[in-house]
């Protein structure tokens, strides 16, 4: 086994199916080393005194991959984001209707666009946090004569 690109499943398969020593000689890696890539990639290890309990005939349980740490976050993160992005702040509902009378007072039809309360008429997500993400424009409030 000469490769030394492993994935965090290949990893754990190898950390469960034989001692760090034997993995770490095979793939000409230090014990040590292979211990701080399961502690980085959030592979569990073997408790101290497992395989003695494995030769002398125990059967013991091996624990479930758990979802990466900072797979996790990244889930987590992005739902909110989502979440955020389906409700208006004060300020973004005040552009969002001052463009709708806008719109309206060129003839186009914004019935659908209406907001539900706090809430966005459904649009595409993609469209939702694109567009008030990032909205940070004070509405206008009056009109200015430039001339």
């Amino acid at each position: 086994m000469a490769r030394r690109e492993l994935s965090r499943e290949e990893l754990f398969a190898l950390v469960w199916e034989k001692p760090t020593r034997e993995i770490a000689k095979d793939l000409g890696l230090s014990d040590v080393a292979i211990g701080k890539l399961c502690a980085r990639l959030q592979v569990p290890k073997p408790p101290r005194g497992y395989w003695a309990r494995v030769q002398a005939g125990q059967t013991l349980r091996r624990p479930p991959l758990a979802a990466f740490r900072e797979e996790l976050e990244t889930r987590r993160r992005d739902a909110a984001r989502e979440r955020a992005a389906e409700s208006f702040s004060k300020l973004q509902r005040e552009f969002y209707l001052a463009a709708l009378t806008e719109l309206s007072g060129r003839g186009i039809d914004v019935g659908a666009a209406q907001p539900r309360g706090s809430r966005l008429p459904d649009l595409d997500a993609d469209l939702r946090l694109r567009s008030f993400s990032s909205s940070r424009v004070a509405p206008r409030t009056g009109s200015r004569k430039v001339g």
